[in-house]
């Protein structure tokens, strides 16, 4: 585990957040970018060693991150990076396949000028993270990029729900490392979706957004499928 938590003073925004706040999002992005793999073993002292803090803030990091669902206690035993569950990913795909396609249509038909230009350098923010390999960055940047969707869609409803979905989903994104081409299919698929929206068509715009999310669904599916017959190396 390479990764530390840089907590050295004037280092904004973060100096004025408590610690375990600081350390629950740092532990979590080293799980939902695949630093930490799925059924590696988690130690107290290593993390707090990694972490550069005492034992207090961790815990109760460790703590949010089980409730959380991205953890698994072990009692005599520690703590295990949750396995990543075949069941959970199709269902959460299928929701995520219909709300964000419903999203994209209406951000499609808002009127939002400045909609296309966003998502386009969202793409390319995301492109250029590929190429560097830098999957914390290409996380970011595929966020950013359905946000801005589900932004200009203008619904209170469906951000509530989908923000939910969104946070359940996190551990999937470990899908750009663990499926050969995704990445570079997620580019193209943002960029089918760009062009309807440019277009003008909501109908185009939503069947683009739902087959993209379908197919990274599928894909992953496949993968997690594969991984019930093989056991997932874990560390530790």
């Amino acid at each position: 585990m390479e990764a530390r938590l840089d907590t050295a003073p004037g280092t904004a925004p973060f100096q004025h957040r408590r610690k375990a706040d600081l350390v629950h999002d740092f532990l979590r992005e080293q799980i939902v970018n695949g630093a930490f793999a799925p059924g590696q073993r988690l130690t107290l002292a290593e993390l707090s060693q990694q972490c550069g803090l005492s034992h207090m803030p961790v815990r109760e990091a460790l703590v949010r991150l089980q409730r959380e669902g991205l953890i698994d206690g072990e009692p005599h035993k520690g703590m295990r990076v949750a396995q990543l569950s075949l069941k959970d990913a199709r269902e959460l795909f299928a929701i995520r396949t219909e709300l964000e396609g419903l999203a994209a249509g209406a951000a499609c038909a808002s009127g939002d000028t400045a909609l296309v230009a966003d998502l386009e350098r969202f793409n390319d923010a995301f492109s250029a993270a590929f190429t560097a390999s830098d999957y914390s960055a290409m996380g970011t940047a595929n966020r950013s990029f359905h946000r801005r969707i589900l932004q200009s869609a203008g619904s209170a409803q469906l951000n509530r729900v989908l923000e939910d979905i969104w946070t359940a989903s996190l551990r999937y994104r470990l899908g750009y490392k663990l499926i050969p081409g995704r990445a570079q299919c997620t580019i193209e698929e943002h960029a089918r979706l760009i062009a309807a929206i440019r277009a003008g068509d909501p109908a185009l715009a939503r069947a683009a957004a739902r087959d993209h999310v379908d197919r990274a669904g599928s894909e992953l599916a496949a993968v997690l499928a594969g991984a019930t017959e093989t056991p997932w190396p874990a560390n530790g």
